[in-house]
């Protein structure tokens, strides 16, 4: 370097402002501290602070060679080109806002409303203690497949919603046999009561020797998965209210007389109906009351497992509503497994009824119970109290919807009144029963 010819440009006006402008630019980056970078703030007393660091500004890259120092520290070719060019434009401010609440009462479908985001699952409201003013009688016929304790447990949610909707407490009373009901109804400690049509019919007879009373039909069930057969899709009544003898697809019964001296398998809490059809066939077929026409009669919790029974070999012949078989061949798809050897009339119906002294005291009350009762499925919990009874849903009384079970009254009577031997057990509570289950189809 010439340190003499560097003199004189020093010396010259051009060389020093040049160099002034030099000066400054080192001073000022010296003194910068870059955005995104931390600063250090030192007081004369004290030690160093921390660092502090500006999240929202981004972090300074470093150029890789001289375009990108170029972009970066904008050259003079670059600002011009930035004068000629429309400004940036702006980001616009941050300004979203949450979504509007929804209404309480929209429904996301059919049935179902929404859940509060906040407390989707609430416990429920614990309701005021109120003096019982209906009480409701339950017959054995209608208990299905649940034990004593299990009947009380599922009436429950429809105890507490009557009073919920209607102000109204009521209490279930269970009982055995159609005689209870007829004298807790006479006496007014039950004032409407629920059980098969027969006990109904039943009742209704014993009433008629009762001066200035009677019965009053108020509703009919409608059974879950009903079911229609060749053999009954020409029957009046109700379909899916008729009992099925039903045998595996492969044996060699084809006749109710083929029958003899084979393994029957039953349901124990349902009674009326598949006795009053039994004692019909055994009664057709000649057969004494005082003789066995089986070889053995299995009482089983649960109707489903009578059938199970029939397709594993453990019996031979299954005696079962139509919504059990129903519902098997829904779940299970058994279809091609059974065949149906007989079927009974269209009688095998529950339903609900009263007397005229209890409608003299309580005719408010049973109106508004009737009323709950069928529109039982309008919500999840009337839903409930319906599947653990295995009923569809309830109708008003019409004229007309117990024609058959009046036609084949007869047979109930005698099966009461003339019980074959293979079908005391079904009358007797404390009969033995076999309370094991498949957990599952194929389960042993």
């Amino acid at each position: 370097m010439d340190i003499e010819s560097e003199s004189q440009k020093l010396r010259s006006p051009a060389g020093a402002w040049r160099a002034i402008f030099a000066a400054a630019v080192v001073f000022g980056a010296g003194c910068a501290q870059p955005k995104g970078t931390s600063s250090t703030k030192q007081s004369a007393s004290g030690p160093a602070a921390q660092p502090v660091y500006d999240t929202t500004a981004p972090k300074p890259v470093a150029p890789r060679d001289k375009r990108e120092r170029q972009v970066q520290e904008r050259a003079e070719g670059l600002r011009a080109v930035d004068e000629l060019m429309d400004k940036r434009t702006p980001l616009p401010p941050f300004d979203r806002q949450p979504l509007p609440d929804l209404p309480r009462d929209q429904p996301i479908s059919e049935g179902v409303g929404l859940l509060d985001d906040r407390d989707p699952f609430p416990d429920p409201i614990p309701l005021p203690e109120k003096e019982v003013t209906i009480d409701v009688g339950i017959s054995r016929s209608t208990y299905r497949t649940r034990e004593r304790q299990e009947v009380l447990s599922a009436v429950q949610p429809f105890i507490d919603l009557m009073q919920r909707e209607v102000n109204i407490r009521g209490a279930a009373h269970l009982h055995e046999a159609a005689d209870s009901l007829y004298y807790t109804m006479l006496d007014g400690t039950n004032q409407m009561a629920v059980g098969h049509v027969f006990e109904y019919l039943l009742v209704r007879d014993w009433f008629a020797t009762a001066p200035d009373n009677g019965t009053v039909l108020l509703a009919t069930a409608r059974p879950a998965h009903p079911r229609t057969t060749d053999l009954d899709r020409g029957l009046e009544g109700a379909p899916g209210t008729s009992i099925e003898l039903v045998v595996a697809a492969e044996s060699d019964y084809r006749e109710p007389g083929d029958l003899r001296g084979t393994r029957l398998a039953l349901s124990a809490n349902v009674v009326p109906a598949p006795g009053a059809f039994l004692t019909r066939l055994l009664s057709d077929l000649g057969q004494p009351a005082g003789v066995s026409f089986f070889s053995t009669v299995t009482l089983r919790r649960y109707s489903k497992d009578a059938v199970i029974d029939v397709l594993k070999g453990k019996a031979d012949v299954a005696c079962v509503d139509q919504g059990t078989v129903g519902a098997l061949c829904r779940f299970y798809g058994i279809n091609d497994r059974i065949r149906t050897v007989a079927v009974s009339p269209r009688y095998n119906v529950d339903v609900l009824f009263t007397s005229l002294n209890n409608l003299q005291t309580r005719q408010e009350e049973i109106e508004l119970t009737q009323r709950q009762l069928t529109t039982l499925g309008k919500d999840p919990e009337g839903q409930e109290v319906l599947f653990f009874f295995d009923v569809e849903g309830w109708t008003n009384y019409r004229e007309g919807d117990i024609a058959t079970p009046r036609a084949h009254y007869a047979d109930y009577l005698k099966f009461i009144e003339e019980t074959p031997v293979d079908l005391l057990p079904l009358l007797d509570p404390k009969a033995p029963v076999d309370r094991r289950t498949y957990d599952r189809f194929g389960d042993e």
